[in-house]
């Protein structure tokens, strides 16, 4: 061979290798579990560690299918089309002993803050801090079914958080923080009916009393308003910090709250409004609280359960002594809970740590949807969820749990199963 003609070759070559070069790309990978592994072909992935929790892999140019295994998890395949740079694919793995099992994953507004079941089971009410209008959803398969919306005067402003249904009205409630207004939507088409005022500035949580009151508590304000159902404010009641969780007792006697700058729980006079007690002020030996978000009452037990957000545990106490039970540790950010109907699970959701640089900004790691044994106190199940799994609700026949995933723009229905051991 002559020297001219292998010098050609030689760069024919290293153009060939260059262009090869160019068409790879770092694809970088968030999986549930973290240390999944990730096989393409019948070879895994050789991965590094990337930025805010991923790995990353150097794939080809052209579609790949990645298989996700994990040992306990069922294993995924998905479809990663590699175009060029800056690629990050999000999934997650179920766990194969779990008694809960992914239904449907359906989009919503941007940052679903809340869901909840009304009243019939028919529908789902996502309240989408940075939507203009509410999603109702279909509770059967997620499909959106109508986007109720107060006036555009209000509707611009965003900011919805929390939905109830006050008794003997048939009439659905969200509260708006921006504009301190609960805006009020027919339960039978949910067409708009009217604006209220809270009653006090930023209000998030909206509690039903059985007799057609409603509270509301409000973050900036530190107070808890009671209106009746027409909205007039009967009562302003102060909070000894940031209140969020309302809860009542079973003869709605009593009305606790939640405050999220302290951590405590106070209990007041549900209809004379004096405050009567404070828990988890450190007091009597108590575990002094982080940031109480949540509370759920446990009729049949008697008890009062209450997640703690700084904490990542949900709180027990027991209700007739006033005295604490347990502090169950779940994971980080605690969020959301709620009660099935028979009493037997607390469903929590966590939204896992949060980003180092905002919260608003995914984390590194997803948050879960843990599940709590009420006989046992101890948390006998868990699933991936997203990117902080906020909002969290149990149908009304105890057969499917929904949860909203913020800043996935997503809810994640899940139905329960009988079977699945613990782990």
């Amino acid at each position: 061979m002559n020297f001219r003609r292998y010098t050609v070759l030689c760069a024919l070559a290293c153009l060939a290798f260059a262009a090869a070069a160019q068409d790879l790309f770092d694809v970088a990978f968030k999986t549930g579990p973290a240390d999944a592994i990730l096989v393409s072909g019948d070879a895994a992935l050789n991965i590094r560690r990337g930025d805010n929790g991923s790995r990353v892999a150097r794939l080809p140019a052209g579609t790949h299918e990645v298989h996700i295994l994990a040992g306990g998890y069922i294993t995924k395949t998905v479809t990663v089309d590699v175009s060029g740079p800056g690629l990050l694919v999000e999934d997650k793995l179920e766990r194969a002993s779990s008694r809960l099992r992914l239904a449907a994953v359906m989009p919503t507004d941007r940052r679903p803050k809340s869901v909840e079941y009304t009243p019939d089971g028919k529908y789902l009410v996502v309240a989408p801090l940075s939507g203009s209008a509410v999603n109702i959803l279909d509770a059967a398969t997620g499909a959106l079914v109508a986007s109720p919306a107060p006036p555009d005067k209000w509707a611009k402003a965003q900011g919805f958080v929390e939905s109830a249904f006050p008794a003997g009205r048939n009439e659905l409630w969200v509260s708006q923080m921006y504009t301190d207004c609960i805006h009020v939507f027919s339960l039978s088409d949910f067409s708009y009916l009217r604006t209220l005022k809270c009653g006090g500035v930023f209000p998030k949580v909206i509690l039903a009393h059985p007799d057609g009151r409603v509270f509301v508590s409000n973050w900036l304000s530190e107070t808890v308003s009671v209106l009746d159902g027409e909205g007039t404010r009967l009562a302003s009641l102060k909070a000894r910090s940031i209140p969020r969780g309302l809860a009542l007792s079973a003869d709605g006697s009593i009305l606790y709250v939640a405050n999220f700058g302290d951590g405590t729980i106070e209990v007041f006079d549900a209809a004379g409004y004096e405050r009567l007690d404070v828990w988890y002020d450190g007091s009597d030996g108590e575990p002094r609280g982080g940031a109480k978000r949540h509370l759920v009452l446990d009729k049949a037990a008697g008890r009062l359960y209450a997640s703690d957000m700084a904490r990542g545990s949900v709180f027990v106490l027991d209700l007739e002594s006033g005295k604490h039970v347990a502090e169950i540790a779940v994971g980080p950010k605690v969020n959301t809970i709620a009660l099935s109907p028979d009493g037997t699970r607390l469903y929590v959701s966590t939204r896992g740590p949060n980003n180092p640089v905002n919260y608003e900004i995914k984390g590194p790691v997803f948050g879960e949807l843990a599940t709590i044994d009420t006989a046992t106190l101890k948390v006998l199940d868990r699933q991936w969820g997203g990117n902080q799994p906020t909002g969290l609700a149990v149908s009304p026949d105890g057969t499917r749990v929904v949860i909203t995933d913020f800043l996935d723009h997503r809810v994640e229905l899940y139905d329960v199963f009988a079977g699945g051991s613990s782990h």
